[in-house]
């Protein structure tokens, strides 16, 4: 397009520079021809490509082996001119998946290599190039790790006969850093450089070069001076803006979004840094262990459930993988409103087997968390229905569920003896700033994680065991239905949790949590909810395995004898 030839035009001498483009403008492929042609173009140059996640990095590295490949669909007229400078060998096509890294080198000498995202492991490297993508997501230590690989000026040469005159020698080829994303936080590295390279491009510095390009772009774009069928479609973008209205002005009109203050609970920052290249899982793999958590509702609001993975680590303990989460939605009603109850509570016990797997009722799920509200009917439409026996689709029978410590049901426990006591009613009245207090502890420490943010695809490149020692493989995995649901709702579960605000009275005597007076009538926190429901269990098993490591068996038969039962 002709937007994405006058970007690599601006940006093939200068030193800095920032893409900021709408989804769909085509980031990666972007920093695939820019490295193709500068290997191609100068001998003997080093090519760094990064990203967040590793993953993200290899991605971009199969965007280039695919145009070289000729395999790029929407571009039918590909060239092999790449590929025939590509170095091979018997055993490779030179083309290299090393699990520490994929490269490929070409015969003029130069080398194009992934990093992965760990600051320690990159250290000390040197270049010509280096490319971020995603670089709005990249942690400030990545991008200060990686920064002076092109630190020294590749002209920069000595000698040590007098008589050789420097000069002589041809000039090297200059370094130069690419970062390409989409709008992140206001406080991301690549915001504050946007910022900072912008003003000394505009005063005339060569050395900078700025892009911003929003969906007006993909959405009409130019091809040699004619229109070109668009990549993008205003009803698309129209969607998005309704399901998450912050993520859309982000990803498809560049605007960085700012945290909201001392007064949020959660920043973005502490999202990002604790999203993982992982996918929804809809069901137990294996002898996996679950927490479900239900914030219900009969006429409005949203009837959401949620999922999370209880993992366990000798350094940090136990932790969570945020894995699902649902909107029980009666999709054949004009204004989505939820399912009606016994539909719900079908949906639930069906997503209870599922995560339960081939074991004993319910062996794999920890616990089932419910928001008591009346509001939603917690008790009376959805724990009243789980107290009996029940019968599946497939005519196997289960044991039913109760919260023996509830009020409703501790003198009930005798009348349902079958029933597994791994329900829990939860008042949100009651314990809504604890649970907030608690989700606020376990995201600084950094033991709730969340799939990365979902960019539509409806395919994920992901990462095997290759037949080669070190190799891996790259299989492409498309993403059910369900599976891209999940995300965008997960996505929104994110954005809410970063807008709850801590708000005080003016006499510091109470404290509430809740969305600010703006976004209270265009967002809801029922995902929110669900996440404290998940964070407070998270936390009350991670003390009680502190406690258990606290104590200590003592031979009372050695110590020192105690004079009176006082002293003792």
């Amino acid at each position: 397009m002709d937007s994405q030839k006058w970007i690599l035009q601006q940006s093939w001498n200068g030193k800095y520079n920032i893409w900021t483009c709408s989804r769909n403008f085509g980031k990666s492929f972007l920093i695939s021809v820019f490295v193709m042609l500068k290997m191609l173009l100068y001998p003997n140059i080093r090519i760094y490509i990064l990203s967040n996640v590793g993953n993200q990095a290899q991605e971009t590295f199969l965007k280039l082996e695919d145009i070289a490949k000729q395999r790029i669909n929407s571009i039918p007229s590909l060239k092999d001119i790449f590929i025939n400078e590509v170095v091979a060998s018997n055993n490779s096509d030179g083309f290299i998946h090393d699990k520490v890294g994929f490269r490929v080198s070409v015969f003029g000498g130069g080398t194009a290599f992934t990093l992965n995202s760990v600051p320690d492991n990159i250290r000390g490297k040197r270049a010509h190039v280096i490319c971020f993508d995603e670089s709005s997501f990249c942690s400030n230590e990545l991008i200060s790790t990686a920064m002076p690989f092109i630190t020294q000026e590749a002209d920069f040469k000595l000698s040590t006969d007098e008589s050789f005159d420097l000069k002589l020698l041809k000039k090297e080829v200059p370094t130069q850093v690419i970062f390409a994303s989409s709008a992140g936080s206001i406080d991301s590295r690549h915001a504050q450089l946007y910022k900072e390279y912008a003003l000394k491009m505009v005063v005339g510095d060569s050395n900078y070069f700025v892009a911003d390009i929003p969906c007006d772009i993909p959405l009409a774009p130019l091809v040699d001076g004619k229109p070109a069928p668009p990549l993008l479609t205003k009803s698309q973008i129209e969607d998005e803006m309704r399901t998450n209205p912050d993520k859309a002005r982000r990803e498809y009109f560049n605007k960085f979004q700012a945290d909201g203050g001392e007064s949020q609970i959660v920043k973005w920052a502490a999202i990002r840094r604790n999203e993982t290249f992982t996918l929804p899982q809809l069901a137990n793999h294996g002898d996996e262990k679950f927490a479900l958590a239900l914030d219900p509702a009969r006429t409005t609001d949203n009837s959401i459930l949620s999922a999370m993975k209880i993992l366990y680590d000798d350094e940090i303990g136990y932790y969570g993988e945020i894995v699902n989460c649902t909107n029980l939605i009666d999709l054949g009603k004009r204004k989505k409103t939820p399912m009606k109850t016994p539909d719900q509570i079908r949906h639930i016990k069906q997503a209870i087997l599922d995560y339960n797997g081939n074991v004993n009722d319910y062996d794999n799920i920890e616990t089932i968390l419910i928001d008591s509200g009346a509001g939603g009917g917690g008790i009376s439409a959805f724990a009243d229905n789980f107290l009996e026996d029940w019968t599946d689709e497939k005519g196997v029978v289960h044991r039913g569920l109760i919260d023996p410590d509830h009020e409703q049901y501790i003198n009930e426990v005798g009348n349902y003896p079958s029933a597994i006591q791994k329900l829990q009613l939860i008042s949100p009245q009651k314990y809504k700033k604890q649970m907030v207090e608690e989700l606020i502890e376990l995201m600084r420490i950094d033991v709730i994680k969340f799939p990365k943010e979902y960019n539509g695809k409806t395919e994920i490149a992901i990462a095997v065991d290759g037949d080669k020692k070190d190799e891996v493989d790259i299989k492409y995995q498309s993403l059910s239905i369900e599976e891209q649901v999940a995300l965008i709702n997960i996505d929104i579960m994110k954005t809410e949790t970063t807008s709850i605000h801590k708000f005080e009275n003016p006499e510091k005597t109470s404290v509430r949590y809740a969305l600010p007076k703006d976004k209270e009538k265009i967002m809801n926190d029922d995902r929110f909810y669900t996440l404290i429901l998940l964070a407070h269990y998270l936390y009350e098993l991670r003390r009680d395995d502190q406690l258990s490591k606290g104590k200590q068996n003592f031979d009372w038969t050695s110590a020192p004898r105690c004079v009176s039962a006082v002293n003792f």
